[in-house]
């Protein structure tokens, strides 16, 4: 449902990593005759291999290279670049890379294929999931909490509204899972409302026009709808766990057990960017938009980067955030609720057998966050 984003995301993220290395090699011989002293560093610094994918998510790490934060923590960063996880799990598992990029919904599944697969942490959330609906057809989530005060019984009292109503969508687990949870809140189920199954294009013309109550599809379709004054009933992170996408890296099991400090190297990597990022937003959303618009001659500006990413990605941009959004019981996007759902809803539709997927083996972000406070 993101083929236009990702394909620009691709080029992106694809410019990233040829500046990076660029400059790397510029680096190498500055203030050298033979470019020897520079050598003589690079040779000490300790080689990570990662697997990337072209997407926002992502982006930060090659930054990270950019901006010298891998060299301060005595590290080699070796960026490969793929197109989905399911590339990045067999390079993890033939040893091709050591650290990959990945989202939650693919690591359930390649788990059950990769046992030594292990997620070593999470940073970002995918939010750009919402129920749309029409102009002043239903009370919104935000009317609600106005109203309430309460963010779980604004959820409750949106979601009943869905009793009884029809919805066009795509079936599949992507957006079945954020209906589903909906629903859930308000102690519903798929039975009480009737779906019109459409493809996200056709989907959204027919809503549009005229059919159904309610209309969820991917981002594209959003933004469309919100452009033509149709609100979002109620977004993903309002939803539940069942609405958002966590993001981090993964790694085997082998290497975890073998380079703690380096994993600790890295987190740290992560969070002086995420620092970078907080305190210069203006200039990190240039360079994004620069090295886009370099690649596909399109026109898109810094505002519109960040516009982009304060709508639809979550990045905590510290460790209390980071604890507060991941790991806090209450938090809906708790990674816990969040991949418990994920097996629950697998295994119901059978893509993976049940108890193939162990949670507490699957997951050491947890335990690898704990000792970075």
């Amino acid at each position: 449902m993101f083929k236009y984003l990702r394909l620009v995301l691709l080029i992106s993220a694809l410019s990233f990593v040829m500046v990076a290395c660029n400059n790397s090699n510029d680096n190498a011989t500055e203030g050298t005759t033979d470019g020897s002293t520079a050598s003589n560093s690079q040779a000490s610094l300790q080689e990570v291999k990662f697997g990337l994918m072209p997407y926002y998510d992502y982006a930060p790490w090659a930054l990270a290279e950019e901006l010298g934060y891998f060299n301060e923590e005595g590290i080699k960063f070796k960026p490969t670049l793929f197109p989905v996880e399911g590339n990045v799990a067999p390079a993890l598992a033939n040893g091709s890379i050591d650290i990959g990029a990945f989202s939650d919904t693919p690591s359930i599944t390649l788990a059950a294929q990769f046992e030594d697969l292990q997620m070593i942490a999470f940073h970002n959330v995918f939010k750009g999931f919402a129920i749309m609906t029409r102009p002043d057809g239903f009370k919104t989530y935000e009317q609600f909490l106005a109203e309430l005060g309460d963010p779980k019984q604004a959820a409750i009292e949106t979601g009943k509204q869905l009793q009884g109503k029809q919805i066009v969508t795509t079936s599949g687990a992507t957006f079945y899972m954020v209906l589903e949870q909906a629903l859930k809140n308000a102690g519903l189920t798929m039975d009480d409302m009737e779906v019109i199954d459409m493809e996200p294009d056709t989907g959204v013309s027919a809503f549009i026009s005229g059919t159904g109550d309610f209309y969820l599809g991917g981002l594209p379709q959003r933004e469309r709808l919100q452009q033509e004054g149709f609100p979002a009933l109620i977004s993903g992170e309002d939803i539940g766990p069942g609405a958002v996408n966590l993001a981090g890296i993964a790694a085997k099991k082998a290497f975890v057990d073998e380079n703690p400090e380096l994993i600790n190297k890295i987190e740290r990597v992560w969070f002086k960017t995420m620092e970078y990022m907080k305190s210069n937003p203006d200039e990190a959303h240039e360079a994004i938009a620069a090295w886009s618009n370099e690649q596909t001659g399109g026109s898109t500006t810094g505002e519109e980067v960040g516009t982009f990413l304060e709508s639809y990605v979550i990045f905590p941009k510290s460790l209390e955030e980071t604890e507060a959004i991941f790991y806090d019981p209450a938090s809906p996007s708790n990674w816990k609720d969040r991949y418990e759902m994920l097996i629950e809803y697998h295994e119901g539709t059978g893509e993976i057998k049940a108890g193939v997927v162990d949670v507490d083996k699957l997951i050491k972000a947890d335990e690898i966050f704990a000792g970075l406070k």
